[in-house]
């Protein structure tokens, strides 16, 4: 059974209609359920650098980073059944997490 190819109203990708909500790909609806965690990544990344520059203990903020990372993991897993295609999906937010680090946010 196949089904009617849609555009992702976030990113416009075309998409089966069985595979969206609300109008949303995949992809971007994990994109926008792990949003915040991906904000908390990056500044527990910077403050993590920020520590080490001033060889100060970063072992606990490592441990918070992991769970963060963990927490992503959970919400993917809850929006997608396929072990496989959650994986991907959450390198894949890991990789944004981490390129997002060293971004200046605008005033």
């Amino acid at each position: 059974m196949s089904s009617i190819l849609i555009f992702c109203r976030d990113c416009g990708k075309q998409v089966p209609s069985s595979e969206t909500r609300d109008g949303l790909c995949l992809d971007c609806r994990v994109r926008r359920s792990v949003a915040d965690l991906r904000s908390e990544h990056a500044r527990l990344w910077r403050k993590r650098e920020r520590y080490r520059s001033q060889n100060a203990n970063v072992e606990q903020i490592g441990r918070q980073i992991a769970r963060v990372e963990d927490r992503m993991g959970q919400r993917i897993k809850v929006m997608v059944s396929n072990d496989r295609q959650a994986t991907d999906l959450l390198r894949r937010e890991l990789e944004a997490a981490r390129g997002q680090r060293y971004t200046i946010k605008g005033v």
